[in-house]
């Protein structure tokens, strides 16, 4: 009996884990913070907008930079700004957030992308914030 007791707590234990996914963030939690992110930092927005919203998250967060060499040609002209979520175990990434700004200083692009690729949630002008496998 002390066995199936012990064996009941570790399957429910798992269980619970389980429903982070493999990287700590499943698709609709993916989805869920795109559409706030969405809501509360519409496009247009300013880099000290952003840096409030993700204080207020406790998040730990540079200021805006230059977009690394080699990334794509759209993102060559833009700063940009980011940020990770961890798992509740603290121990692995589970969503990067990244926001892209003009020269002006305003939010022309934001992704919120799941760590194990499981998908990513991207605003943009000319595109719609939709779920997707891939964002970039």
């Amino acid at each position: 009996m002390l066995f199936r007791l012990s064996l009941l707590i570790l399957l429910s234990t798992a269980a619970g884990t389980a429903q982070w996914g493999p990287c700590g963030a499943k698709k609709d939690e993916v989805l869920r913070l795109g559409q706030r992110i969405e809501k509360e930092l519409p496009l247009g927005s300013t880099e000290s907008q952003v840096a409030k919203f993700l204080d207020e998250m406790h998040l730990v967060h540079g200021r805006p930079s230059e977009v690394p060499a080699g990334s794509a040609r759209r993102y060559r002209k833009l700063l940009q700004m980011g940020a990770t979520i961890e798992t509740p175990a603290h121990n692995e990434p589970a969503i990067y957030l990244q926001f892209f700004f003009d020269k002006r200083g305003r939010l022309v692009e934001s992704v919120v992308d799941n760590a194990c690729g499981l998908g990513c949630y991207s605003i943009r002008r000319n595109r719609s914030g939709v779920l997707r496998d891939n964002c970039f």
